[in-house]
C-alpha cells in the first residue's frame, strides 16, 4: 500500500516530522530514488539516535547505581529504606505499652467488676 509517493524531493522537515510507517513506504515505494535513500538515511539516523540515547540511559544509570554504592560503603546505614534496631525497640516497647492499655487492662477490670458483682 503506497501512502504517498512523489516524484519531486523529500524536504528535511518532511522526513523529521514523518511516521516510522511512513518513512518505510517512502524507502520501499517511492518512485525518486533520492527520495528512498533519504528516507533510509533518515531511517538509519533514528536508529543510531535512539541507539545513542539508551546508552546514555544505561550509562547514567550506571554512574547513579555506582554513586549511591560510593555513598553507602561510607555510610552504610540508608535512612529512607533501613530501619535502626534503636527504632525498632523503641516502636516494640510502645506497641506493648499500647496493647496494655488498651486491651489487656480493660479486659482485667471488666473480669474485676464482673466478679465483684457490679456487673449483671
Amino acid at each position: 500500500m503506497k501512502l504517498w509517493s512523489t516524484t519531486a524531493l523529500l524536504s528535511e522537515s518532511q522526513l523529521r516530522n514523518a511516521a516510522d510507517y511512513t518513512l518505510t513506504d517512502w524507502s520501499e515505494h517511492d518512485k525518486n530514488q533520492e527520495n528512498r535513500d533519504l528516507a533510509k538515511a533518515e531511517i538509519e539516523r533514528r536508529k543510531s539516535e535512539a541507539e545513542r540515547k539508551a546508552e546514555e540511559a544505561a550509562a547514567k544509570e550506571r554512574a547513579a547505581l555506582a554513586a549511591k554504592r560510593d555513598r553507602l560503603a561510607a555510610n552504610p546505614f540508608d535512612p529512607r529504606t533501613e530501619i535502626s534496631e534503636d527504632a525498632r525497640h523503641i516502636a516494640s516497647r510502645i506497641v506493648t505499652h499500647l496493647w496494655i492499655l488498651f486491651v489487656l487492662l480493660p479486659f482485667c477490670a471488666f473480669i474485676l467488676l464482673a466478679i465483684a458483682g457490679l456487673i449483671r
